[in-house]
């Protein structure tokens, strides 16, 4: 243990450098993140959260660069130089404390949107308590004053900013489950844990002071029990802070992806739209227009040409019905799958029919659990899609002759599996692979908020399993 201590004491300073590093680090990516358009309430907060890790980064470099300066710099400057280290490190956890209020001020009636000021008024009476305190008000030692100081705004500030946090990320886990990710909800659970971890670490450890707990739950008490110096434990929160909320954020890129696919729907109901409005200008509008002609002339001329307007009528006749089939024509071409409530399994039936008919290969379609899933057209459109992309690869790429189709549904999720007998491929030369299939698959999945999973190896076939969970999103209403 003494040894363990002795290497630390020794390299401090590169322990310390990386503290600030990570911390740093955080708040550089959160905050290119933060530019990035979204609906969620973290992401409306974020800059707060990139904010506190840049200012808690530079100052904890202070430890590194201030005893540099003072080789050189008069003692005042450096007393100076450390007010304003910890004055900054105060305003950094101002910043988690604002985050952390934010994020639970975002879920309650707007009276309650003053609460994130309240983070600024607790730096307020930290920055009185902080002058009040010093050497120009009391006889206190330099050092004392600077432990003091550092240890309030971990107590007053860093902790009750942590912890508030770990609340208001807890309270997002409702819209990070209705976008059906379930590996990014555990990311936003981790998340939790990490800042709960930094909770304890920089906000409850604090500098020994002359009051309780800082007189007996210190820095210097958890070195010498550990042999680890407290910077140590804070940077490995700090990393776990990173590591946690930058993958968590990977959400942007979900809402990017239906946003795109949302706005691909939008442009194709819109050229759909002008072109039934060209279709109907152009076809049945004229030929209705035809028809009031024809039947004011046979109006006219019933009485002195009847068999002309005989003619007309009948010519009105033959045009009213062409317009009926049109008509009909169009309603059946805008009819959509939501209209028809086909369930998955029929979707599934019907593709392993058109396959085995076009292709003469055995597809079989094994069913568990419910028996109807309904889902919403664009979801099973994609369930469609992967299906089809998966048995024309197989046949087509592995050659394969049998095919089964397997699907399981309960009340939480729906999930497929696709498994062929054909001659598979090695996974790891998929990265290099050049065909859009694979990709197309997963992209699929991930505007569905599904899990895919691709097994394969030569000779033992492929199989492809998807998982969807039975969002409100996925499913279709009423159903």
């Amino acid at each position: 243990m003494s040894t363990l201590r002795e290497f630390f004491s020794t390299n401090e300073i590169v322990v310390v450098f990386g503290y600030g590093l990570v911390f740093f680090l955080l708040g550089f990516a959160l905050t290119l993140q933060s530019r990035r358009p979204s609906e969620l309430t973290v992401a409306r907060a974020l800059p707060l959260l990139g904010t506190f890790g840049i200012l808690h980064g530079t100052a904890e470099w202070g430890h590194v660069f201030i005893p540099i300066q003072a080789t050189y710099m008069p003692a005042e400057n450096i007393v100076l130089l450390w007010a304003v280290h910890g004055t900054l490190l105060a305003v950094a956890f101002t910043f988690l404390m604002q985050f952390g209020l934010r994020l639970v001020a975002e879920g309650l009636p707007r009276r309650y949107h003053f609460l994130p000021l309240v983070a600024w008024f607790a730096f307020a009476v930290w920055f009185a308590g902080y002058v009040f305190r010093g050497p120009f008000f009391r006889d206190v030692s330099i050092v004392r004053w600077l432990d003091e100081g550092d240890a309030f705004a971990r107590y007053l500030l860093a902790l009750p900013g942590a912890l508030l946090t770990c609340y208001g990320l807890s309270r997002q886990a409702g819209e990070f489950r209705r976008m059906g990710q379930p590996r990014l909800l555990r990311m936003l659970r981790m998340s939790v844990f990490a800042f709960l971890l930094f909770a304890v670490a920089g906000g409850l450890i604090v500098p020994e002071a002359g009051f309780f707990p800082a007189r007996y739950l210190n820095t210097g008490l958890v070195f010498r029990w550990t042999g680890l110096p407290i910077e140590l434990w804070r940077g490995l929160a700090g990393l776990a802070i990173t590591l946690f909320v930058t993958r968590m954020l990977e959400v942007f890129d979900v809402e990017q992806a239906r946003r795109m696919e949302q706005a691909e729907r939008i442009e194709a109901v819109l050229e759909e739209r002008d072109r039934i409005a060209r279709e109907l200008h152009d076809g049945i509008i004229q030929r209705l227009y035809a028809v009031g002609l024809n039947l004011e002339f046979a109006r006219e001329q019933i009485d002195e040409e009847p068999a002309e307007s005989k003619e007309r009528i009948e010519y009105v006749m033959e045009k009213l019905d062409e317009s009926i089939r049109d008509l009909r024509h169009y309603i059946s071409n805008l009819r959509s799958p939501k209209d028809e409530h086909r369930t998955l399994q029929e979707a599934m039936a019907h593709i392993a029919s058109e396959y085995k008919r076009g292709f003469g290969v055995s597809v079989t379609l094994e069913t568990r659990g419910d028996t109807a899933t309904v889902l919403r057209p664009e979801v099973l459109n994609h369930m469609l899609q992967i299906a089809r992309e998966s048995l024309t690869n197989a046949i087509r790429h592995g050659g394969a002759q049998r095919l089964r189709i397997e699907i399981d549904s309960n009340a939480t999720q729906v999930s497929m599996a696709i498994i062929d007998d054909g001659s598979g491929f090695d996974l790891s030369e998929e990265a290099r692979a050049t065909g859009q299939g694979l990709r197309n698959i997963r992209q699929r999945a991930q505007l569905m908020g599904a899990h895919v999973d691709i097994d394969s190896e030569p000779g033992r076939g492929t199989t492809v399993s998807v998982a969807v969970p039975l969002t409100p999103w996925v499913t279709e209403a009423g159903s």
